[in-house]
């Protein structure tokens, strides 16, 4: 029966949704290395379930169970059926206990099953998201391993609302959040996942209709500095400082909450990143070194991006930032071309500028800021706020020695002294535009965290009086 139940899902029930419907889905990849799942939707319109199975992989289908009303689905008989083969539901007496259905899902959840959930109860008239019911926390909560992906519907509020007998063929779009893990309260984790769903319509909805829509917008700050100045111990030293949620973006992707590290849910584009960055680390020269350090900044700043939407943090500390490497590591592969005007030239293309026309001679002397450019990939962040530690090169390759790892194509004392001067060059460009801090890497580390706070601290103080 399983075996008809993945035929039938191919060849009739998908591509008779695609052809009628034309879906498209946003996300599906958030799914697919998780072993089980709660997915929870909105909720407008009996299409809901079958759109929903659309984002599954296909090895999931027999083993994802969604709750559904059985007084919707009992009569026809041929209907109750239908659905009962194809999706296997967990079928809601509304006159049961609550009780009952949430130890059914408990049962599946532990056979390790996943479950698609309507948290609103019932469906809704209007694309407004309504409150939620409080068995998504319940289950949540007892089940603190098993990820909760939120996924946004939109179009089946007019594709088959709820006074309709027939599905009109109009278009649908399905936007499948990355997995969430929360703790804390059943009531506290249904309110922020509420507003979670919220947030994802809210922005989702004003993409298509495209039309400017509030971003969150944490503070940005970024340590810089050559290899073995302790950027990353620095970094995750100040996140202790600060309450509130906090994101630091260095060789791994971490979240904390009041200064305690605390789980997060995975981000494709982190694995993707510290694939490639692998790869680059193992290379055995900087022409090697080159294109797949390259690709793992852009990776960085395009999961910065991804931070700030699914995360949504008050600061995100980063260990580097892709801007400022991507600009002083130019001296390494074009030293005779390397200066300040070139620094203020490269920082506004790769930050989206346009007022460089294509035969300005910075082209010809890095032509791959012409190719970042014309593919579209110079929109980077720049950081609020920018450390930099200051390290004596020969101290910096001690350290690097004494972690007992691989030494990278550039760990050496002629190439970190040239990176050295660069990342001091990029300083005094920004230094102009930019809060900059430059801060001696062997300074006391207590010490370090207590002026870097203090300058945080006077340059928020700033901005919120500005504001």
């Amino acid at each position: 029966m399983d075996f008809v139940r993945i035929i039938m899902h191919i060849f009739i029930v998908r591509p008779i949704l695609y052809l009628l419907f034309g879906v498209n889905i946003v996300g599906r990849e958030n799914l697919d290395e998780l072993d089980n799942f709660v997915i929870f939707s909105n909720h407008n319109s009996h299409l809901d379930i079958f759109l929903l199975f659309l984002t599954l992989p296909i090895n999931k289908v027999n083993k994802t169970h969604p709750l559904a009303a059985l007084d919707y689905f009992e009569k026809p008989y041929w209907l109750y059926k239908t659905v009962n083969f194809l999706f296997q539901p967990i079928w809601v007496d509304r006159n049961a206990a609550g009780s009952s259905i949430i130890k059914e899902v408990q049962l599946r959840i532990e056979q390790k099953h996943s479950i698609i959930i309507f948290p609103e109860g019932t469906r809704g008239e209007t694309p407004d998201i309504q409150e939620f019911r409080h068995g998504i926390g319940l289950i949540t909560k007892k089940n603190p391993n098993t990820r909760v992906v939120p996924i946004y519907l939109e179009g089946p509020e007019r594709t088959f609302p709820k006074t309709y007998i027939i599905p009109l063929p109009l278009w649908n779009h399905i936007t499948v959040s990355p997995p969430q893990s929360l703790h804390g309260k059943s009531r506290d984790i249904t309110s922020k996942l509420h507003r979670h769903l919220q947030i994802l319509a809210e922005e989702e909805t004003a993409l298509r209709q495209r039309r400017p829509v509030a971003k969150h917008k944490p503070l940005i700050i970024a340590v810089i500095g050559i290899d073995g100045s302790g950027k990353s111990t620095l970094s995750r030293h100040l996140i202790t400082h600060f309450n509130g949620e906090c994101c630091f973006i260095g060789d791994d992707l971490e979240m904390y909450k009041d200064g305690e590290l605390c789980s997060a849910q995975p981000l494709i584009t982190n694995k993707l990143r510290l694939w490639v960055g692998q790869k680059a680390k193992k290379a055995k020269n900087l022409a090697h070194y080159k294109i797949p350090k390259l690709t793992e900044l852009l990776l960085r700043d395009r999961l910065l991006s991804e931070v700030e939407r699914w995360y949504r943090p008050n600061i995100i500390f980063m260990d580097g930032a892709p801007l400022l490497n991507m600009t002083a590591w130019a001296c390494l592969f074009r030293e005779e071309h390397f200066n300040e005007e070139v620094c203020l030239k490269a920082i506004d293309v790769l930050t989206g500028g346009d007022e460089l026309t294509k035969d300005d001679s910075i082209y010809s002397q890095f032509p791959e800021l012409l190719a970042l450019r014309k593919l579209n990939l110079n929109h980077l962040h720049l950081p609020d706020i920018i450390f930099f530690l200051d390290i004596d090169p020969a101290t910096s390759i001690e350290r690097i020695h004494s972690r007992g790892e691989d030494i990278q194509a550039h760990e050496n004392l002629e190439k970190l002294s040239k990176l050295r001067a660069a990342y001091q060059l990029v300083c005094n460009v920004l230094s102009r535009s930019q809060p900059v801090c430059r801060l001696k890497a062997d300074t006391d580390l207590e010490q370090l965290g207590k002026e870097a706070t203090q300058f945080i601290q006077t340059i928020i103080g700033k901005k919120d009086a500005e504001n």
